[in-house]
């Protein structure tokens, strides 16, 4: 699944293909996952798009959001899949859920593999998106001091009496973290992913609050992860310190076998002797 670092990257270069570009067509194909969130009405992408031109691309969460000469936002994102630069003299991907051809004939291609989102919204129903509408903080804006993450943990309402796992893969709290990336934070602050918000100690807090800003700024600057792809199809230089392919091997700081448990709902990836359960 794309998260922040992902969404940067591709963000970064979809403006650099396309900003300046008019749209000429847009397609969505009538086969598609169950979860492929589009706009309700499929006339809408006809209507707000063809004719019109890119003019910023910027990347937010796990979200990207093109803005067009008219105000509105071609939102893409939320999703496990691919987002591709197809140029004009290469073929289509066999599944291809959205395409949006400039001109020139340079083709912008979102592939969903099991969910995600891609939509165009005015400024008012992007503002009531039930997800990208309400993202909270990133963790790479200006504003992200411990302080700040202090706040967040202590006045999120439900979300600060649940584990920490769940606080901090819920974008509306600290957005862009999803399972993936996750693991490397966890670890990192030498915290069980079932270890609830208020039993975090001030020190694990900073602790924490370093390990989201060093993982996600190491990650940006490698363009992502070695499992995801960029516009055009390289993989992220970024390699986890613990994901799948972690399972067994020694921690990288003790020695202990990683194990793999499942817990809300997914995969988490643990030393049991740097992050012990509560």
């Amino acid at each position: 699944m794309i998260e922040l670092p992902e969404v940067i990257t591709v963000a970064r270069q979809i403006r650099n293909e396309f900003v300046g570009k008019r749209v000429e067509a847009v397609s969505i194909a009538e086969e598609r996952p169950k979860f492929v969130f589009l706009n309700g009405d499929l006339g809408a992408y006809e209507d707000r798009l063809v004719g019109r031109t890119i003019v910023d691309v910027t990347g937010n969460g796990k979200w990207i959001f093109a803005s067009l000469d008219s105000g509105t936002i071609l939102l893409i994102g939320e999703m496990f899949g691919r987002i591709r630069y197809v140029p004009t003299d290469e073929a289509l991907p066999k599944k291809a859920h959205g395409v949006v051809t400039f001109e020139g004939g340079a083709r912008l291609v979102v592939t969903i593999q099991a969910w995600g989102g891609f939509q165009v919204l005015t400024p008012e129903e992007l503002a009531a998106h039930p997800y990208a509408g309400k993202l909270g903080i990133s963790p790479i804006a200006e504003g992200f001091t411990p302080e700040r993450f202090d706040e967040i943990l202590d006045s999120s309402g439900d979300w600060s009496r649940k584990p920490i796992k769940a606080f901090l893969v819920h974008e509306g709290n600290v957005c862009g973290i999803g399972n993936g990336y996750l693991q490397d934070v966890l670890f990192r602050a030498k915290l069980s992913p079932k270890r609830k918000v208020p039993d975090v100690s001030p020190d694990k807090r900073k602790r924490l609050h370093l390990a989201i800003v060093a993982t996600m700024a190491e990650a940006i600057e490698k363009g992502g992860r070695d499992t995801e792809v960029d516009l055009y199809g390289a993989p992220g230089a970024y390699t986890p310190i613990l994901d799948r392919r972690a399972k067994g091997k020694p921690c990288p700081d003790c020695g202990t076998p990683i194990e793999k448990i499942s817990y809300l709902g997914g995969a988490c990836y643990v030393c049991p002797s740097c992050q012990p359960a509560p």
